[in-house]
Order: structure tokens, then C-alpha cells, then sequence
């Protein structure tokens, strides 16, 4: 008993002294902020488990009593000012930018380049990967794209008169699934989502354990061993999926490893799914629940729909789509989807920079070097004094000549030297197609408005 009481004794006083320290003593103590806040990490804890992710949140009104700069964990610090966004997410010619290894913490993906700390060989690890994904490669997906959209808008359309009622979320990922799988395996992923009479809603479900962090598709050592034997040309530029890309690279022995191409890939695939799946879903509900944007896209998609399904619209006739790109930008901004909301809460959390060498100076604070410091893109793309109304869907809101703040808040791949590497892939490229023909099948649809029920859309 008389140990028990020493060692309670030893804690208290521990804890005591460290939140003392936090308060006090720390490089942090000058910021402003909620104590409790700077105190003890439970207070994040207390909103985003048992409150159901709500700390941002409760940021947002921090950041309105206490001002542009807070202290949000006893060793990191949020800023809530557009024009300091490129200075936190910078490019690597500016400075070194570390990642924050406690949100890679209970995540087993361990040598995935997005969850890198160290810069160096985050930019090791990402350097083989930025030409596959370049605007200029993904030109070479037009055909698998113009494929899978062919059969996206003929399972919905086929669905219509049914009285079947879709999943939309079910059938979105099913549909970036399948093109993401395309991309990182080749002919590994057979489009076998979309096959699915229901869309697959077990593949939904697994995307959702992946964001809760829960370990995943153990199959994917064996794709990529089988891919890896696949014969076929060593040639960069003829290389067709993903990891054929990374073992044809320069890079060591080590990082072309199978575990670590296995984590690699859950990465890409969970988060390039979930990511463009939330956009369509969201974009189409609003297509489908508001006939003034349902028959403006329908009025501006028969333009390049007329030789439908016999000429399916390549990604550069959608692109010159004024009002279907307007909608894709608002689902962007309404939803948020940055690459891989795995960090706990997704872009609804702050992803923090460090700057590993040098101070950052902000107004009159100088954030010491090593401190974790973020913005949130959904306070940037939820400012009512650059979006008014920011909580409704409005697609005009892009059109014609626009407030260039609103660009400058409009985040949704993030910047800098730790950006959304697949921006051209995911936010590009299944986009426009997934939504074209959400629209263009609309016609067939029976929907219930908020109730979300539909027949075959």
C-alpha cells in the first residue's frame, strides 16, 4: 500500500510540475490560448473523441476570442490568417518542411511518402512518383477514364425506373475505386466495384476503417509481388501502373521494398478513393436535389454529350466546361477533400508544418524552430467575408469575374512541398467524368430530395 500511495504520489507530482512547465516555462508559453488547452492534451482528445471530432470547432471560436494565433496542444500552435498560408505550406526552395510525427501515431503505414517526417526523405520518396502523376502522364489515362465514366453513368442510368434506391457514396467510390486500383496496379484492379449490383459497399465501408486507421488490405503484398513479375518493357515512359514506376526508379533497394510499396499503396488507394468518392457524392446530391444546377450542367453537357455513349468526352472537352468546372470548385471548397483523411479528422484538422531550422516569424511572435504550427482548410474555405453564405452549395459563386481572395483561401489540395502529389489524378481527373455523368443520368432519376432517396441516381 505504502507503494502504490509513493507511486501516485511520484505521478501527481510529475504531472504537476509538467503542466507548470507547459504553462509557464515552455518556448510556448507567450501564445495566446485556452489554458486548459496548453495545459494537457486531453482537452483535444475531450472534442475529437467524445465529441465526435469537434476540436476544430472549438478552434474556430479560440481563434475568435483569443485572435489570429493560438496555441491548440501544449506543443503545437494553429494561425487562422489566409495571408500567412503560404508561409506556413511552403515550397522546398524556401525552407526545410518536417511533418508532425504524432499524427503518424496508431497509423501502421509506416514508409508511406505522404506520413514522411524528415524532408529529405519525404522528397526522396516522392521524387520517382511526381512524373507518373504529372499533368502531362495523366493525359495517357484519357481512354481507361473515358471507360470507366462509359460505365458509371450506364449502371445509373440502368438503375433508373427500378425503384432501386443508390447509396451515392456507395456508388462514388466504387467508381474512384476502380480508376485509382486502375492506376496504382494496372490490370490488377479489374473495375470489379462498379460490377458490384450494389456498388460495392464493402470496399465503402473498408475506405472508412482505413480513415479510422484500422489495418487494411493485406492482399496488397501479394498485388504487388504479382505485379512486380509481370513481364513487360523497363522503359519509364511505357511503364503502366504505379509500382511498375517505382521499381523501374532509381531508388534504393530499401524503399522499393514490398512492405513498404504495400503501405504505399493502401495510402494512394484509400485516400484517392475516399477523397474524389466524398466530392461526387456531395456534388451530386446537390445536382440532384437543386433543379437550377441540375438543368444548367444538363444544358451545358449536351454540348459535349451529343454523341453519347458513342463518343464518351475526353477530360479536355470537360475541362472547357465553364459550369461544370464552377461545380466541381464548390464541391472542393463544401467538402474539403485533401489528400487522405487519414490523420485522424481528415482536412477538418489542421495539418501542421514544422520548420525544422529556422524560426517563422509571425506579426510580432517568433514561432520557435521544431514547433508544429497548421491552418485549417476548413476555416479558410468556410470565411463568410470571402464566401458569403459559405454553408450552402452555390456553384455561381465561380463564375465570371471573382474576388481573387477567393482563390487565395481555396486550398483543397493544400501547397508547398508536401501538396496533394495525385491533384491532377484525383481532383482532375475522375471528377469531371464521375459528375458528368452523374448529370447526364439525371434524367432518369425519381429524387426525394433531402431525404436522399433516389431511383437510379
Amino acid at each position: 500500500m505504502a507503494l502504490i500511495s509513493l507511486v501516485l504520489a511520484l505521478l501527481l507530482t510529475y504531472n504537476i510540475a509538467l503542466i507548470v512547465h507547459r504553462l509557464y516555462f515552455s518556448p510556448l508559453a507567450k501564445f495566446p490560448g485556452s489554458k486548459l488547452a496548453a495545459a494537457t492534451g486531453w482537452y483535444e482528445f475531450y472534442f475529437d473523441y467524445w465529441k465526435n471530432g469537434k476540436y476544430i470547432f472549438e478552434i474556430e471560436r479560440m481563434h475568435k476570442v483569443y485572435g489570429p494565433i493560438i496555441r491548440v496542444t501544449p506543443d503545437e500552435l494553429s494561425i487562422h490568417d489566409p495571408n500567412f498560408y503560404n508561409e506556413i505550406y511552403v515550397t522546398e526552395s524556401k525552407r526545410r518542411t518536417n511533418y508532425y510525427d504524432l499524427y503518424c501515431n496508431g497509423i501502421d503505414f509506416e514508409g508511406a511518402h505522404i506520413l514522411t517526417v524528415d524532408h529529405a526523405l519525404h522528397r526522396k520518396r516522392r521524387k520517382p512518383l511526381e512524373p507518373f502523376f504529372s499533368r502531362m502522364n495523366v493525359q495517357t489515362l484519357q481512354p481507361m477514364l473515358a471507360e470507366m465514366t462509359l460505365r458509371f453513368e450506364r449502371r445509373l442510368r440502368g438503375l433508373a425506373g427500378t425503384g432501386t434506391v443508390v447509396r451515392l457514396d456507395h456508388a462514388a467510390a466504387a467508381f474512384s475505386g476502380d480508376i485509382i486500383a486502375r492506376i496504382c496496379l494496372d490490370n490488377m484492379g479489374q473495375g470489379c466495384f462498379l460490377d458490384d449490383p450494389e456498388f460495392s459497399p464493402h470496399w465503402y465501408n473498408l475506405i472508412h476503417m482505413l480513415v479510422r486507421s484500422i489495418p487494411l488490405f493485406k492482399a496488397f503484398p501479394v498485388l504487388i509481388r504479382n505485379a512486380g513479375n509481370k513481364t513487360g518493357t523497363t522503359s519509364q515512359a511505357t511503364a503502366t501502373s504505379l509500382f511498375h514506376h517505382i521499381a523501374q526508379s532509381d531508388m534504393p533497394e530499401s524503399e522499393r521494398s514490398l512492405e513498404r510499396l504495400a503501405n504505399e499503396a493502401q495510402v494512394l488507394l484509400g485516400g484517392g478513393t475516399a477523397s474524389t468518392a466524398r466530392t461526387i457524392a456531395f456534388a451530386s446530391f446537390y445536382i440532384l436535389d437543386r433543379p437550377d444546377i441540375r438543368a444548367h450542367l444538363r444544358t451545358e453537357l449536351g454540348e459535349v454529350m451529343a454523341d453519347w455513349p458513342r463518343r464518351v468526352p475526353s477530360w479536355a472537352d470537360l475541362e472547357k466546361l465553364v459550369y461544370l468546372q464552377a461545380v466541381i470548385k464548390e464541391a472542393l471548397r463544401f467538402v474539403f477533400p485533401l489528400p487522405l483523411p487519414l490523420l485522424s479528422y481528415g482536412v477538418m484538422h489542421r495539418l501542421p508544418r514544422i520548420s525544422p531550422d529556422q524560426p517563422i516569424q509571425y506579426g510580432s511572435y517568433s514561432i520557435p524552430p521544431g514547433t508544429p504550427v497548421g491552418m485549417s482548410a476548413y476555416l479558410m474555405h468556410s470565411d463568410p467575408t470571402v464566401y458569403p453564405s459559405p454553408s450552402q452549395f452555390q456553384p455561381h459563386r465561380w463564375l465570371g469575374r471573382i474576388d481573387p481572395s477567393m482563390n487565395r483561401n481555396w486550398v483543397p489540395f493544400a501547397r508547398g512541398s508536401r501538396n496533394c502529389l495525385g491533384m491532377n489524378t484525383r481532383g482532375n481527373k475522375p471528377l469531371p467524368g464521375g459528375l458528368a455523368s452523374a448529370g447526364w443520368a439525371a434524367d432518369g432519376a425519381v429524387w426525394h430530395g433531402r431525404e436522399r432517396r433516389g431511383a437510379g441516381a
